[in-house]
């Protein structure tokens, strides 16, 4: 194993103005032609609102599940893999050591996904779908769990399994392909039936399935290595066939697209840099040219094992955009300074929140998204619906202007900051998003002198491992550590929304 594919098998260690100008909403019956508005008629009005009773689609869609055959024996096997390569554990970075010493619930919490999804949904789970790293290693113990639990949860068993592969699932290629393992494993289980018998396997072990009647079309990437190559040219040729087809076929439907890999500088984690790793490919822009001519395009990826509860979790441009969540353990940015003063990129309780999303599609194209974390059983954030493709606002609800809301606001302007053993702490109210959400607070410290002692160091708040707003803490507790002794410090704590922009200060002084 070169040291650079040890990394890479470390990938995971490591609201828009609503445009009405005087039309509402309608649906089929509000116009003369029954069959629906025309292209041009959508194109100048708002889309249906979501109807609960004509849903035609519901699936679970998970992420980065890992499996392993036996936890234990997988981390001690990863960790001997580094101790072989000359690493030494106390050397290791603390993220790192705490990944390749954890064992984690992955199994679990895959079994538990299921149920628990299809307990949410008035019809139950019509599918189940993956965007990538289903198992640890691509080994075929590992895919043969894997099949025992589809087989064994009565509210997946024998409906579609839709999925591509990830990075993990192709690291080991002594048994031979990922997906020609999958399909051998899973022949004669229904996983694979659609509802069109002429769809199928493209380029790469690629698929194109129907299900319920809408388009799925997932696409594996051929090289994980570095940032080139990553989608063979009859992989993007296949995939802008297909779309080409699902589109013509139903303009007026979503086409779900699954790729291990999100497009660049887009969805969470898309931008990330991993100083230790900084080779590392969490994102490419291979197939977004292709994409970009189909906005009935719903991409699904996964990979970057970043939380859902984020409004930047899904984006939309020329396409639709959302990255899933992580049955493995969860990560975040860089740089936030009561994590490791910033050198690290595990949040708290980092292998303890699970999550999955569950996904309706109505007669109408419109499809609800209810995002969940199984490790506390509730749903995180709101409800997102998507508007069915070809209206007017059908891509107008989560896009790029969501970046210029306002900054958060302290309800109030209490502000407390102490000393106690040495160590200097500052209390503020939680903040609120002011229309978006907050995820971190900006600290800045200045002595009497007007010397920096703190510039913009960043405090990460629990907004990616908890459910809802209201349950964040309140107030917030911010350790600033030991300052030295004999001067009096100005300390300004600004609150910052997800998109990193600013809102209000507050600011407290202090002498030690």
């Amino acid at each position: 194993m070169t040291k650079n594919k040890f990394f890479i098998g470390l990938a995971t260690v490591a609201l828009a103005a609503n445009m009405t100008v005087g039309l509402t909403a309608c649906s089929d019956s509000d116009n003369d032609n029954p069959t629906g508005p025309t292209a041009e008629e959508k194109a100048r009005m708002d889309a249906p609102d979501f109807d609960e009773g004509n849903i035609v689609l519901t699936f679970a869609a998970l992420s980065d599940s890992h499996i392993m055959v036996d936890p234990e024996t997988s981390m001690q096997d990863l960790l001997n893999k580094i101790l072989a390569m000359g690493y030494e554990l106390d050397k290791l970075s603390p993220d790192t050591r705490k990944i390749v010493t954890t064992v984690f619930r992955n199994k679990e919490y895959f079994q538990a996904a299921l149920p628990f999804l299809a307990s949410q949904s008035s019809k139950g789970l019509d599918a189940l779908v993956m965007p990538g790293d289903l198992t640890n290693n691509g080994f075929r113990q590992e895919i043969d769990t894997l099949l025992k639990y589809y087989k064994n949860e009565p509210a997946i068993n024998g409906k579609p399994f839709i999925y591509c592969s990830g990075n993990h699932d192709i690291f080991s290629e002594d048994e031979g392909a990922f997906t020609q393992k999958m399909k051998k494993a899973f022949d004669n289980t229904g996983a694979y039936d659609a509802d069109d018998p002429d769809r199928g396997w493209g380029a790469n072990d690629s698929r194109h399935s129907v299900v319920g009647g809408i388009h799925f079309i997932q696409v594996n990437v051929n090289n994980y290595e570095w940032s080139n190559g990553v989608y063979s040219d009859d992989v993007k040729q296949w995939l802008d066939q297909e779309l080409r087809a699902a589109t013509t076929e139903d303009p007026g439907k979503p086409v779900f697209v699954l790729s291990h890999l999100a497009i660049k500088n887009t969805v969470t984690g898309s931008d990330y840099y991993a100083p230790t790793t900084p080779d590392m490919v969490w994102a490419c822009d291979y197939i977004k040219p292709i994409l970009d001519k189909y906005p009935q395009a719903v991409l699904l990826s996964g990979h970057t094992h970043f939380s859902m509860n984020s409004e930047r979790s899904i984006l939309q441009d020329q396409f639709t955009m959302i990255n899933m969540g992580v049955i493995h353990y969860m990560i975040t940015d860089y740089g936030y300074w009561n994590m490791n003063e910033g050198n690290s990129y595990i949040p708290e309780d980092f292998d303890r929140h699970p999550q999955g999303s569950l996904f309706e599609v109505d007669k109408n194209g419109t499809t609800r998204i209810r995002n969940y974390d199984f490790g506390l059983g509730k749903q995180m954030g709101q409800t997102l619906v998507l508007p069915a493709p070809g209206y007017r606002n059908s891509l107008t609800r989560f896009g790029w202007d969501r970046a210029n809301k306002p900054g958060p606001i302290f309800p109030s302007q209490n502000i407390v900051a102490q000393v106690e053993d040495g160590q200097t702490t500052v209390t503020v109210p939680r903040a609120s998003g002011n229309g978006s959400q907050v995820l971190y607070y900006l600290v800045n410290i200045t002595d009497e002198a007007g010397n920096i002692v703190a510039d913009n160091h960043k405090y990460i708040n629990d907004l990616l491992i908890t459910a809802q707003e209201e349950d964040m803490a309140n107030p917030v507790t911010l350790g600033l550590g030991t300052l030295p002794a004999g001067h009096t410090y100005t300390i300004k704590v600004t609150a910052c929304n997800v998109w990193g922009t600013q809102g209000d200060s507050l600011t407290a002084t202090v002498s030690l």
